[in-house]
């Protein structure tokens, strides 16, 4: 019986952080086959962009059509939308909508650890992780160990990595960042046809525009230094970067094809961004070296940061101590911090309209596009950092000549720093500044349902689940009393387009970041009314023109992502009727009842009672003197 014990504790010692992510990936698998659709997913910039824009795509069949239109701004093409040789395209074109949601989280953390693994066994083993020690004259490379020392802690911070609340859409592309460099150093190292072949089918799970085109830009960069260092044309290197600029181009054709062959003029030309003082600038840095932003969450102030900043002192201070500066510009700790500083730093300068204008004229090709994005891959250099912290910890814990029972405390203390780096990202809504874990849908999922529990199975108006969002059969019964024709063009008023186009209804109004100024100015008439009573909806709008709706002219920000509307019942529709009338729209889809529809020209035709709101549609009609005209 003994030795049987003690069988299952060595397997356990051995094995437990394979445990313990398989215990996350069944507890969360059976939270959301329990919860479904009533899970809460994050709506902004998620349920309202690119989730409708899958939908749509696989509503007409159109994912792999070459000349096709969309349902949303006025028939919009299809070019515009993501990439049909695409993973996470992949995943909605097989599954349904919900579903493809959750399995792309989970590819999304598989694809982490398998990258971040391979990554960490490939650098252990060709030089070592340990700090650059002098012995005379000589600098001494780091010392090579087994990886087997260490496979539980890649384990937890792989699948910490993996879990980030990133932006969703591109959840894929963060996480495959640590393959793509794996891959790379493997061609470097050992080239051969399959690794550079795995190197051209790499942006299938990546992003050009997010991601791709920085890590050629860092390659480009690898390419020049290891070249001046070894005074030797990395080509494989060179071959690479070849092989990923094809990739991309056949991967996302239509973008490349839109950036470089299309004269249409774009919203991109008139966005207003932000023109900072230098103080203002330098704050934005901090900040974001600090706390991260929105899209590339890593939740890493809490614990990451003060242990990596404390080591980074300590770490330095030791090689200035020891007489080896060398040392310093070596170390891979020291490079990932620099790599932290760089991508801070870029961010908080794009906020400069001299550097940007500097930028848009040395690459003219590139106005308006926001090289401010390298702040995407601090996630992986931040955890990357604590990788190297914990494991030197691991290192010293076992080789420092200490005792049995203070390693045992080490190696307990380092793990459990660890442990909690990850309860950090699963719970960070209730910290402190966690008000940037806007995408962190486990546990707003959690929560709605603890709260439903708590209140005899009532949602929590304040927020609305997916069935709730898109309420499928609401929107059903509304097109049949109407009797909505396939491409009657509408619009949303105090609601996301993103709801009349999940659910197949034609939209002249839509959320996108590249569409053509023609229209932008067009909308701008309809909604001059409105915009004129309020005047930050009129910068907003004008400013940037991403967010092509209906606004309020009575109030300034509607809650539209809540249930109960922040209390709005009715409200009154400020917009030129006949410039919508003109372009095209048929019914007027509104979350309220419009105060002022016969002003308007608008009927109510239909009436529907959702799961957690109303929604009115009014048809449109042309005015008397238009009618005369005509």
């Amino acid at each position: 019986m003994t030795d049987f014990l003690e069988a299952i504790a060595r397997f356990f010692n051995k094995y437990w952080a394979f445990i313990f992510v398989g215990l996350f990936f069944i507890c969360t698998i059976f939270l959301y086959k329990t919860i479904g659709t009533d899970s809460y997913l994050a709506i902004h910039d998620n349920l309202d962009l690119f989730i409708p824009q899958f939908q749509m795509m696989k509503n007409d069949g159109t994912f792999f059509a070459l000349e096709a239109s969309t349902d949303f701004l006025n028939g919009i093409s299809r070019n515009v939308l993501p990439s049909e040789f695409s993973l996470y395209t992949v995943l909605y074109m097989i599954f349904p909508s919900f579903e493809a949601y959750i399995i792309g989280y989970y590819v999304k953390i598989i694809i982490a650890m398998i990258g971040s693994g391979l990554l960490a066994y490939d650098i252990i083993m060709q030089e070592g992780l340990d700090t650059w020690t002098k012995k005379g004259v000589y600098y001494v490379h780091p010392v090579k160990r087994e990886y087997s020392d260490v496979v539980t802690l890649t384990v937890l911070i792989s699948f910490s990595y993996g879990i980030l609340n990133l932006f969703p859409a591109f959840g894929i592309p963060f996480a495959s960042i640590p393959l793509a460099i794996y891959l790379l150093r493997k061609a470097y190292l050992e080239p051969s046809f399959w690794k550079f072949l795995l190197i051209f089918c790499y942006p299938f799970l990546s992003y050009f525009s997010y991601h791709g085109i920085f890590i050629m830009g860092y390659l480009v960069l690898a390419i020049i230094w290891i070249w001046i260092r070894n005074h030797r044309f990395p080509w494989q290197l060179a071959l690479g970067l070849v092989l990923l600029v094809a990739g991309s181009v056949v991967c996302e054709y239509r973008l490349f094809a839109t950036m470089l062959f299309s004269n249409e003029v774009t919203i991109r030309t008139t966005m207003v961004e932000a023109d900072l003082s230098i103080i203002e600038i330098i704050k934005e840095i901090m900040q974001v070296w600090a706390g991260g932003m929105m899209h590339a969450n890593d939740a890493h102030t809490y614990i990451i940061l003060p242990t990596c900043v404390i080591y980074f002192f300590y770490l330095n201070s030791k090689y200035i101590k020891d007489g080896n500066g060398v040392g310093i510009f070596h170390d891979y700790y020291n490079l990932c911090a620099a790599g932290i500083a760089f991508n801070s730093i870029i961010y908080g300068l794009y906020n400069s309209k001299l550097i940007r204008s500097l930028f848009e004229m040395i690459v003219p090709p590139l106005k308006g596009w926001q090289f401010n994005r390298t702040i995407f891959f601090n996630p992986i250099l931040w955890y990357a950092s604590f990788f190297i912290v914990c494991y030197r910890i691991l290192l010293w814990s076992v080789q420092g000549g200490l005792s049995n029972r203070k390693s045992a405390l080490i190696k307990f203390f380092t793990y459990l720093l660890v442990l909690a780096s990850i309860a950090v990202i699963l719970v960070q809504p209730v910290l402190p500044l966690g008000q940037t874990a806007r995408y962190d849908d486990l546990f707003y999922t959690a929560y709605g349902e603890y709260y439903r529990s708590c209140h005899n199975g009532q949602s929590n108006s304040d927020n609305l689940s997916y069935r709730e969002f898109y309420d499928t059969d609401l929107f059903d019964s509304l097109k049949k009393e109407i009797e909505y024709k396939e491409d009657e063009k509408c619009v949303a008023y105090l609601m996301y387009p993103a709801q009349l186009e999940y659910n197949d209804i034609s939209t002249l109004d839509g959320y996108l970041g590249f569409y053509s100024q023609e229209y932008k100015e067009k909308w701008r008439e309809i909604i001059t009314p409105a915009l004129e009573m309020q005047p930050a909806s009129a910068a907003y709008f004008d400013n940037s023109g991403i967010r092509c709706i209906l606004y309020s002219g009575n109030y300034e920000a509607v809650p539209m992502y809540t249930g109960n509307l922040g209390g709005i019942t009715e409200d009154d529709l400020y917009v030129d009727e006949n410039a919508l009338y003109d372009l095209g729209c048929k019914y007027v889809f509104s979350r309220v009842k419009i105060s002022n529809a016969e002003e308007k020209n608008l009927s109510l035709k239909a009436e529907g009672n959702g799961i957690a709101y109303n929604v009115y549609v009014y048809e449109l009609s042309g005015s008397l003197s238009t009618d005369a005209e005509e």
